[in-house]
């Protein structure tokens, strides 16, 4: 009798648990015109209204900006359905043999979901709402929509939250003007922007941020997203980017390192750096764009 009772309280224990996640993934999963809606940020406390004087359409932000994004965060975006379970599987395994959460394996979507709706905690019931609201995200946004929120509301350093504020702090630019350069430092910030963003503030390149501009470059034009002339411009323009007379002689090199490099890759040797990513299918509207202006801003 005892043990039923016991039983019993378990059921209902629970039975409420699971209804009471429920009913909070129900009030947090937003529909269509939640989305398309003006509203503030759960993350960060951003204020995210398309028309609004920070948020700036896909359309006026530079497809090289676009596609190193989306080449360096989730390369797979264009093909997956919210979750790329190559990277999951991969940043599971990672964590597992390093005994502690050391990489993640989010795509876009996920990222976007995390920022409009949910707090920081790395919890299961977090996870589990963020899946559910990545899900919505995907029924009722198409791709570009995503991508152009995502851009708008991403950090990208201390107080800095969207493309356009972060393109006139670092670059007196507007998303549109962004170059390859530009956009692979941007890009290089997203892990741990007030982290990464020492090397501005010090105007001078870390060794890490050096290695990953230099490795986003290459990779842009390796997977075909720049062309030739704008990768001789963005070699050109490291050399005045910041970089140390040590980092502007690797820089002739570059092709040949970047090319090893590869050559390790493919021969199954893992990448230190917790930002590489699996080989890019990316949207056929994302054509070539000019680089433009190589002068860094200073």
């Amino acid at each position: 009798m005892k043990s039923t009772k016991i039983l019993l309280i378990s059921f209902g224990l629970i039975f409420f648990l699971v209804l009471g996640f429920a009913i909070r993934v129900y009030m947090l999963i937003p529909d269509r015109e939640d989305l398309m809606s003006c509203f503030t940020t759960k993350m960060y406390e951003v204020k995210l209204c398309p028309g609004g004087k920070n948020y700036v359409p896909l359309n006026q932000i530079s497809k090289v900006m676009q596609k190193t994004v989306i080449l360096t965060e989730d390369s797979l975006f264009y093909t997956h359905k919210g979750f790329d379970w190559e990277s999951i599987e991969k940043s599971a395994k990672e964590n597992l043999d390093g005994g502690k959460y050391k990489r993640g394996g989010s795509t876009i979507t996920q990222q976007l979901a995390k920022n409009l709706y949910l707090t920081r905690d790395k919890t299961l019931i977090r996870k589990l709402t963020e899946a559910f609201i990545t899900l919505q995200i995907e029924k009722h946004l198409t791709k570009n929509e995503i991508l152009e929120k995502y851009l708008n509301v991403v950090e990208f350093g201390k107080d800095l939250y969207g493309v356009k504020t972060a393109a006139w702090h670092y670059f007196k630019k507007t998303p549109a003007q962004l170059d390859v350069v530009e956009s692979a430092f941007l890009a290089m910030l997203l892990p741990s922007p007030k982290k990464y963003a020492r090397s501005f503030y010090a105007k001078q390149l870390t060794p890490f941020a050096f290695k990953r501009i230099r490795r986003i470059v290459s990779d842009m034009y390796q997977y075909n997203r720049i062309t030739d002339e704008q990768y001789t411009a963005a070699k050109a323009k490291l050399r005045i980017f910041y970089s140390t007379p040590d980092q502007v002689s690797e820089i002739d090199t570059m092709d040949e390192q970047d090319n090893s490099a590869a050559s390790e890759e493919d021969s199954g040797e893992d990448s230190s750096d917790s930002s590489d990513q699996n080989e890019d299918q990316s949207d056929p509207n994302l054509d070539g764009s000019s680089s433009g202006d190589v002068q860094f801003d200073k």
